[in-house]
């Protein structure tokens, strides 16, 4: 029958590697521009939503979330700060006291070194 030839049979194998090698190049290109496509801002989920009737509820809903969210911290740092101020009010009356009381003993103990020291001496 027919003879095999070598050259023809290098030539064949060249050129079903090369259409292969083709075929996954354009392959791996068209499924990065698919996944660029996927990732872009048109196939977002927040702008799919909001382009359906339903996205206004949705952005109302997730808009009275935050507003919730917003009161809560601000009435909790409402708080933090009363308490803040409680306990910088309670400081300022035990600093007085403190004053006052080692004020009292310094006094007194004066007082008292001083009649003992009249008292040996005189």
């Amino acid at each position: 029958m027919f003879k095999k030839d070598k050259k023809t049979t290098n030539l064949f194998d060249k050129t079903i590697n090369d259409k292969k090698r083709i075929q996954e190049e354009i392959l791996e290109k068209e499924l990065d521009n698919l996944n660029n496509v996927i990732k872009s801002e048109k196939y977002n989920i927040d702008t799919m939503i909001s382009k359906t009737k339903l996205g206004t509820a949705y952005h109302d809903l997730i808009n009275s979330k935050d507003k919730l969210s917003s009161d809560y911290l601000r009435k909790y740092n409402q708080t933090y700060h009363s308490i803040d101020i409680e306990l910088r009010k309670l400081n300022k009356k035990l600093d007085n006291e403190t004053r006052m009381i080692n004020y009292r003993y310094n006094n007194k103990k004066g007082k008292v070194l001083s009649k003992v020291l009249t008292k040996i001496v005189g």
